[in-house]
């Protein structure tokens, strides 16, 4: 009786502790649902601009890209959920009346076989790995190759953050020049003649001109910008799509994995949808930062021109 207890227990409680699997979806169709960034800050204002009866305008990035990000947010979800395993299903017959007093007539030795084929049918007793399709082994050596290039691009990220790091750097010193101009150019407008000991400070007119003057030179360089983004995310984005497709081919050929013997290859099989999903979140967050920034710089635009007509 104890050794029978000790064999159920090992069935409960030694399965893998993961069990993810593919779902099945060629993700490689995601790349070409991120919305590119935008092509000019105006663009970028129109399609972030949010309106609330009652409440300033708003421009909020979130709203073009939420919709994607839920679904890839649960696409992930379903990856990580382990099939029905075989815990639950023999957690349900126990409550089966016809299960129980199947079980209750069933010999000492016809307990223990049962619960080794379970514990067998969850990979958790030691054994030979069954061996795989061709379809299978071919999907995990593309994963294999996944891996070897994320290591790669690894490697070189630091030096990459560098170069971006700097690069936002010298946009920054830009827009202060610019800043600086502003209020250097306002400094030298004579005051209005006006009541008091500080006068009528200078002409309302002459100073929105130059404010005007000012956020014109601002969106020059935010325009400027997108257009050397928006070339560089669309590459990222086609070698991205490039590099996982041997992997998605070969994904679809299992069958989504469904023709994996083994539950430990379906979860390495997982593995690359895994990392499809953040190279695919990775375009959303870089584009999502495009609209926000370049929509937040014709936002003053639009404010500098309400306060001119007040």
């Amino acid at each position: 009786m104890k050794y029978r207890c000790a064999v159920f227990a090992l069935f409960f409680f030694s399965a893998a502790a993961l069990s993810q699997q593919p779902v099945k979806i060629n993700l490689l169709e995601y790349f070409d649902k991120v919305t590119a960034p935008p092509a000019s800050a105006k663009e970028a204002y129109q399609k972030c601009l949010v309106k609330v009866p009652g409440q300033d305008d708003n421009v909020v990035a979130d709203s073009i890209f939420k919709p994607l990000v839920d679904e890839l947010t649960q696409i992930q979800t379903d990856i990580a959920r382990p099939p029905k395993s075989p815990q639950a299903e023999f957690a349900e017959k126990l409550k089966d009346p016809e299960f129980q007093k199947k079980l209750k007539n069933m010999s000492e030795d016809e307990k223990i076989k049962m619960a080794m084929e379970m514990n067998q049918a969850m990979g958790a007793t030691a054994g030979p790995m069954k061996p795989e399709p061709h379809s299978v082994i071919k999907c995990m050596e593309d994963i294999g190759n996944l891996n070897e290039k994320t290591a790669g691009e690894m490697e070189n990220l630091n030096t990459t953050a560098q170069q971006t790091i700097h690069h936002a750097q010298e946009i920054d010193e830009k827009h202060t020049d610019i800043d600086n101009w502003e209020r250097a150019e306002i400094e030298k407008l004579p005051e209005m003649q006006g009541q008091g000991e500080g006068g009528g400070g200078p002409d309302p007119k002459a100073v929105y001109a130059i404010k005007m003057n000012a956020i014109k030179k601002h969106l020059a360089i935010v325009d400027e910008e997108l257009k050397k983004m928006n070339k560089a995310w669309t590459e990222q984005r086609e070698n991205s799509r490039k590099s996982f497709t041997p992997y998605e081919m070969s994904l679809e050929k299992t069958h989504y994995g469904s023709d994996a013997k083994n539950q430990m290859s379906k979860t390495n099989m997982s593995t690359g949808q895994t990392l499809m999903i953040g190279s695919i979140s990775n375009l959303i967050s870089e584009s999502q930062h495009e609209y926000q920034d370049a929509a937040d710089w014709y936002a003053r635009l639009v404010m500098l021109e309400k306060t001119n007509q007040q």
